[in-house]
């Protein structure tokens, strides 16, 4: 019954009938509205708490509150099947570069003016200041994100941003300057291809860009990325 009632609030958080940071009713109100035990709502919200779909806040005011989860959820539960399978970053590496081309081939045929004027205005931030390294990091992630939205499939967005995070939050400092100036010059020549919506052009782009990333990785991070992905809690 707890899963029941759990379901139920999910249904509502994740259609949008309760928003993230809205509180939920409590827990007299939720026993009198589904006509169950209290020790069944705690549940219910255990459950929820667990899948982030639900924050429980203590005190004068507090009580359970609403939120949705983060990719970073997902990939963090990607990383335990990983680790049960002996996969490495490296495995991770070769997805991306068999599915980053056909990501973009798809974005090129769907990018929208406005997509493309955020990935340009993602490429002019990280030039203005490339020894900025969060400022890089930032906009780097708005120009990735904007390539797997514009492509259009919420699958597909999903699959590859959660791949994406995984790499990044392997690399253990910062790439040189000469690193990121090239990563935003081929970056570029993807949004070139994707502004003319050239769909060839697009996946041949991004196909050179993720292979010299690909041959960077192995090349200053052989040791980590050969090394088995690790689950943390």
């Amino acid at each position: 019954m707890s899963a029941k009632i759990a379901n139920l609030i999910a249904d509502e958080i994740l259609a949008g009938g309760i928003v993230e940071g809205q509180r939920l009713p409590t827990e007299k109100d939720m026993v009198a509205e589904h006509g169950v035990a209290r020790t069944t709502v705690r549940e219910a919200l255990r459950l929820l708490e667990s899948r982030d779909l639900v924050t429980i806040k203590s005190g004068i005011g507090g009580g359970p509150v609403a939120k949705r989860p983060q990719l970073e959820s997902l990939g963090n539960t990607m990383k335990l099947f990983l680790q049960i399978d002996g996969a490495n970053i490296s495995d991770v590496i070769d997805v991306r570069l068999m599915l980053e081309p056909i990501v973009a081939r798809e974005a090129a045929a769907n990018i929208s003016d406005e997509q493309v004027d955020v990935m340009q205005t993602a490429l002019d931030r990280m030039r203005e200041d490339p020894g900025d390294y969060a400022n890089f990091q930032e906009n780097n992630a708005a120009f990735q994100r904007s390539v797997y939205d514009a492509a259009g499939n919420p699958v597909l967005n999903i699959v590859m941003e959660t791949l994406w995070l995984l790499v990044r939050d392997a690399e253990p400092n910062e790439h040189p300057i000469a690193t990121r100036l090239a990563a935003i010059e081929m970056q570029q020549d993807v949004l070139d291809a994707m502004r003319a919506r050239d769909e060839d052009a697009a996946a041949a782009t991004m196909s050179a860009f993720v292979e010299e990333t690909a041959k960077y990785y192995r090349r200053r991070l052989s040791e980590i990325i050969s090394g088995p992905v690790r689950w943390q809690m």
